[in-house]
């Protein structure tokens, strides 16, 4: 896990009001999965909507997700936070991430990808 990151995207893109509290979680072994849970089930009262896009269905072509995250600054890699233990808290290539991220993407000072239930 990446701590300097995690906090940079927390502060980036996560509502003032919660952020210290996510980042609480984020770095506790124990409450790590109720940060995850709030991306998941609570994104539009979590995540800074100002700087939400919603990624058009059909939404599973991973090259054209692929090409959309990099028209908006994405580099050739990412950084996942993710319920999957195997890739949380790595940094992969974006084509390896992009079959993941199907749903939201967020633009600010970097970018920032959502994949959510809903």
């Amino acid at each position: 896990m990446d701590k300097e990151l995690e906090e940079k995207v927390v502060r980036s893109f996560f509502t003032k009001r919660i952020q210290d509290r996510v980042m609480f979680e984020l770095f506790s072994a124990k409450k790590r999965e109720d940060a995850l849970h709030r991306l998941n089930h609570n994104y539009t009262k979590t995540l800074r909507e100002e700087y939400m896009i919603e990624i058009p269905k059909p939404n599973s072509c991973a090259g054209d997700i692929a090409k959309l995250l990099k028209q908006h600054g994405a580099g050739r890699k990412c950084y996942s936070i993710s319920w999957n233990k195997k890739i949380d808290g790595k940094e992969l290539p974006l084509l390896n991430c992009t079959p993941i991220v199907r749903q939201k993407l967020i633009i600010g000072g970097a970018v920032f990808y959502v994949k959510t239930h809903t």
